[in-house]
């Protein structure tokens, strides 16, 4: 009876080793797939800002082109006039 019982306590003692490891796994599993599902928070978070600052730069640049054709449109107005006053100053000298 002597001989069963040791290698009962030796399993006993093994499988309590188990559960034990197997419960601490679990929790860590557990902690891992929370920690997860923040880092996949926050990976969505920085897409939406990456999304919303690619928007204001391309917002920015046309406004910029659209200034830059502005200031080349209201150059164009500008040499056109005084064309026009030095046409007219040369009408007036002849």
């Amino acid at each position: 009876m002597n001989e069963l019982t040791l290698p009962i306590t030796d399993l006993k003692t093994k499988v309590e080793k188990l559960v034990t490891s197997h419960q601490q796994l679990k929790k860590d599993n557990e902690q891992l797939v929370s920690e997860k599902q923040e880092l996949e928070k926050t990976i969505e978070e920085q897409k939406e800002t990456i999304t919303g600052l690619l928007n204001k730069n391309q917002e920015l640049v046309q406004n910029k082109e659209e200034e830059q054709n502005q200031i080349v449109s209201d150059t164009k107005l500008k040499i056109n006039e005084l064309v026009q006053e030095i046409d007219n100053c040369i009408a007036l000298l002849k």
